[in-house]
C-alpha cells in the first residue's frame, strides 16, 4: 500500500536540487495560481457599453430635450415666431414654416429667401456694397407655389427664429404692405 502512496506522488527532492530548479518553475510545495480569465473586463466593459445604449435609447426625449427650445431648457424666455430658418446643403437658407419635420420630405409653407443684389456705390468694402433683401417665393419669373417639399437628406439643420428677430420683422412688414409702396400715415 506504502508502494501505491509513492507512486502517485513526486519524487521528494533534497535541499541541493530545489536550489538548482531554474525560478520560472515553481518550488515544491508552492501552491500554483490559476490563470486569470483575461477576457472579464471585455465582458464587463460590453455589459456597461450595452446598459447605456438601452438607458439612451429609453430616454432620448429628455437627455436631447426634444420638443423643448433652448431658452426653456436655459431659463431664458425666448418667444418663438413660428418661423424656422432652414439651411440645406447647397448653401441656400429659406426661411419658413415646416408642416412636416419628421417625414422623409420635409414640407415647407410660407417661404421666404435672401437675395443679393446688385453693387451699390463706390465703396472699398464689398459688404457695404450690396444690398441684401428678403423675397417671398412665389414671386420670380417661373411662379412657384408658395410650398416646397425637401428631402431629409438635403437639409443640415433648422432652427426657431425668435419673434423680435430682423428676418421676422422683416416677414412681418411684408405681410403688412406686399406691394412695396409705402403705407400713408396719419
Amino acid at each position: 500500500m506504502s508502494d501505491e502512496i509513492r507512486i502517485n506522488r513526486p519524487p521528494q527532492q533534497s535541499a541541493p536540487a530545489m536550489m538548482q530548479q531554474p525560478a520560472s518553475m515553481p518550488m515544491q510545495g508552492e501552491m500554483m495560481q490559476p490563470k486569470t480569465n483575461s477576457k472579464m473586463p471585455w465582458i464587463i466593459l460590453a455589459v456597461i457599453v450595452v446598459v447605456l445604449v438601452v438607458l439612451g435609447v429609453l430616454f432620448r426625449d429628455k437627455l436631447f430635450n426634444k420638443g423643448a427650445s433652448n431658452g426653456a431648457v436655459l431659463g431664458v424666455s425666448t418667444a418663438s415666431s413660428g418661423y424656422q430658418a432652414v439651411f440645406l446643403t447647397n448653401g441656400q437658407v429659406y426661411f419658413s414654416k415646416i408642416a412636416s419635420p419628421d417625414s422623409d420630405y420635409v414640407t415647407l409653407k410660407d417661404i421666404y429667401y435672401l437675395q443679393v443684389g446688385p453693387q451699390q456705390g463706390s465703396g472699398t468694402t464689398p459688404e457695404a456694397q450690396q444690398s441684401i433683401s428678403l423675397v417671398k417665393l412665389g414671386n420670380e419669373l417661373h411662379g412657384p407655389v408658395d410650398e416646397m417639399h425637401i428631402s431629409r437628406t438635403q437639409i443640415l439643420f433648422y432652427e426657431d427664429l425668435k419673434a423680435d428677430g430682423s428676418v421676422v420683422k422683416a416677414i412681418d412688414a411684408y405681410k403688412a404692405n406686399p406691394t412695396g409702396a409705402p403705407t400713408p400715415t396719419k
